[in-house]
């Protein structure tokens, strides 16, 4: 009863004063209403914040999973845009007998797809073919595999031609042609300046003579004396002397070994020990056709006896030149959706209609 007393009558002035009071044997202190009110406040405010950044963080984890689906999606569209590239390069590869240069050719988006078709039929490389599809495209080349030198039908004077034009200083020539040949051969014999299994450039690092056949030009690296600078190109190794422009690209290792004047770059050319600078010009103007345009109708040699005469070429250059091979053709399809591009680079052998894929490489997507 007196604590009920106290606690209806003096309950104003405990909470105001925030005295201690003894009731009943007990300390009782009230505090201001408004400490209590403050207290709440901070509460309030730190819940605010707390629930804040719980709201923050699952707003950027949207946007970071938002990207990413995003990227994921054009590169997947990227990825089936290439591959529709190559799709299409085989539907021409495989029709390259229904056109000749005697007919009209339709105009409109696909009279391109014709003149290509005219041109590989020619041995004619193809380059620059667009197709938009969707929001992204897809661009393709298709250039016979026979515009490289066959690395495993090079003879030591080839060798000598390609690492001239590849600026390798003449003093190692000797040492990479006979590396190679010890590389390649099905004997133990060691040449003059060769390396077999038992080299210690091959024991150190595990692995021995192949002694058969390059499968990819990349297993030039493998053997003694070839480096990334020379197969890929790089500075060169002593000031004031040229760079490297990288072999690796007038070599293949499909084809008959002959070389598609057609197609081939000037660099390729100029590694056939019968062919000089004079007669790489006759060739580079004569290929272009009457008009002297290229991309064209005309375009192309009709047959090698045509550029021996063009370029005034011996008749032992015959053997080694092509005007129309194109049993493998390398095909680069670039399917692109904004910013991001998928690169497929296959190489095709094309019998009659039958167009089968006999190596292929798909690089990671990439930024444009």
């Amino acid at each position: 009863m007196v604590w009920n007393f106290f606690y209806r009558n003096f309950q104003g002035p405990w909470r105001q004063s925030g005295r201690v009071w003894n009731l009943g044997g007990r300390n009782v202190q009230c505090r201001p209403a408004g400490c209590r009110a403050g207290s709440a406040l901070v509460v309030v405010l730190w819940v605010l914040v707390i629930l804040s950044l719980m709201v923050s963080g699952l707003a950027f984890n949207m946007q970071v999973e938002a990207a990413i689906s995003s990227q994921f999606r054009k590169r997947l569209q990227a990825e089936y845009l290439a591959r529709g590239g190559v799709e299409l390069a085989r539907y021409i590869l495989a029709h390259l007998d229904d056109v000749s240069g005697e007919e009209e050719f339709p105009e409109g988006e696909n009279g391109d797809l014709f003149l290509a078709a005219l041109h590989i039929s020619r041995g004619i490389g193809v380059s620059g073919l667009k197709r938009k599809l969707g929001n992204g495209q897809v661009t393709i080349e298709v250039l016979p595999e026979e515009a490289r030198r066959n690395v495993n039908q090079l003879t030591d004077e080839d060798w000598e031609e390609i690492l001239d034009q590849g600026n390798v200083p003449q003093e190692k020539w000797a040492e990479l042609i006979d590396c190679f040949r010890d590389w390649v051969d099905p004997n133990d014999e060691h040449r003059l300046n060769g390396a077999e299994s038992d080299d210690p450039f091959y024991r150190e690092r595990g692995y021995e003579c192949k002694n058969a056949p390059l499968d990819t030009v990349d297993e030039l690296l493998l053997i003694k004396g070839f480096t990334p600078r020379i197969l890929y190109g790089g500075p060169a190794e002593e000031e004031g002397e040229p760079p490297y422009p990288g072999i690796a690209q007038w070599l293949t290792v499909w084809g008959d070994g002959r070389v598609n004047v057609n197609t081939a770059s000037r660099e390729v050319l100029l590694t056939l020990p019968e062919i000089d600078e004079i007669a790489v010009d006759a060739i580079m103007e004569g290929r272009l056709g009457p008009d002297g345009e290229a991309g064209t109708r005309d375009d192309g040699f009709k047959s090698v006896d045509e550029v021996i005469a063009a370029a005034g070429l011996p008749q032992s250059a015959a053997r080694r030149i092509t005007v129309s091979s194109r049993r493998y053709l390398r095909v680069v399809s670039t399917g692109q959706v904004g910013d991001l591009a998928v690169v497929i680079w296959c190489v095709l052998k094309c019998e009659g209609q039958r167009v089968q894929v006999v190596f292929w490489r798909e690089d990671t997507a990439s930024r444009t």
